[in-house]
């Protein structure tokens, strides 16, 4: 079972939180005059939102830079004006994106118009927070998202159910790739640097490794020495198919194992919490498969 990340918070991200709480709860004007607007907290979520609501309703996500923790963001005042006066709120939830929790609460915008990926029946406390690398979780999040449009904007409610039928149309043909590719490396094992990649993994069957230096990397505690030294020797006597490791998160004890797994020659799978710009959601887990399946040997 994953373990939810719990990163400390510094004083100067405590103390702007309550700055931001306070221009969030003075609101920006009536609703009727607001244009509709969608809110996301990261781009990858914003992304699918888009797809269903423009060009309808503007949407605009606040997460857009991989250079950006997610789990350590500190909202603005502007972050805190927007979520105020929008129409609907997307985020991950699972912990992963608190922040954007205590926004939602301070502003006046009803639970409804709250779209969250971990309300997924699917997901659970304290399972895996990396929602978007969740086939199923994804393809729920775009069916609520797109019933939430319609609730909220019954005028255009014909045009969100036509762009939604199409992107899960999309999300299906993403489905059905990582379904072709799982009798080819169902219990392959392999591992990562921290549990970004375990959604995707299990999709595909394979067999995931190395958890407990994960969850620990996860949430910013020492790794235990055995497991450690369970990695290294995994990784020395090649017994992993192929290494994961998240590219924004830079940590000493991950960059050690990464020279590891060049020097045994296992394949290593750059990963991201941040979407890359000017692509889709169905794209980019499309082509990260599809290197999944190079990396492993397997033709596709």
């Amino acid at each position: 079972m994953e373990l939810r990340k719990t990163k400390g918070t510094s004083r100067r991200m405590l103390f702007g939180m309550v700055a931001v709480l306070g221009v969030a709860t003075m609101g920006t004007g009536s609703a009727a005059a607001r244009p509709l607007s969608v809110v996301a907290a990261e781009n990858t979520w914003g992304d699918l939102a888009a797809q269903i609501a423009e060009p309808d309703m503007h949407v605009t996500s606040i997460l857009v830079s991989p250079a950006v923790d997610p789990h350590l963001y500190a909202p603005t005042p502007d972050d805190a004006r927007r979520v105020a006066d929008a129409t609907l709120v997307v985020a991950n939830g699972a912990g992963y994106d608190a922040w954007m929790d205590h926004l939602v609460q301070a502003s006046a915008l009803p639970q409804a118009r709250y779209v969250r990926a971990d309300t997924w029946s699917g997901w659970h406390e304290g399972g895996n927070a990396h929602l978007w690398y969740d086939l199923n979780a994804v393809a729920d999040f775009a069916q609520r998202f797109e019933k939430a449009c319609e609730q909220a904007d019954p005028a255009h409610a014909s045009a969100y159910a036509a762009r939604g039928q199409k992107l899960q149309a999309d999300i299906a043909r993403v489905q059905a790739q990582a379904a072709a590719l799982r009798p080819h490396v169902q219990g392959m094992a392999v591992a990562a640097t921290e549990p970004l990649f375990t959604p995707l993994a299990n999709y595909l069957g394979l067999d995931m490794k190395e958890n407990a230096f994960q969850i620990a990397i996860m949430n910013d505690v020492e790794p235990p020495p055995v497991a450690v030294a369970t990695f290294e020797q995994d990784l020395k006597q090649k017994k992993l198919r192929l290494l994961a490791y998240n590219v924004q998160v830079e940590e000493p004890a991950s960059k050690h194992l990464l020279d590891l797994a060049h020097n045994a020659g296992i394949p290593i799978l750059p990963l991201a919490e941040i979407m890359p710009q000017n692509t889709h959601w169905q794209i980019w887990i499309g082509s990260t498969l599809t290197q999944v399946a190079h990396l492993l040997g397997v033709a596709q």
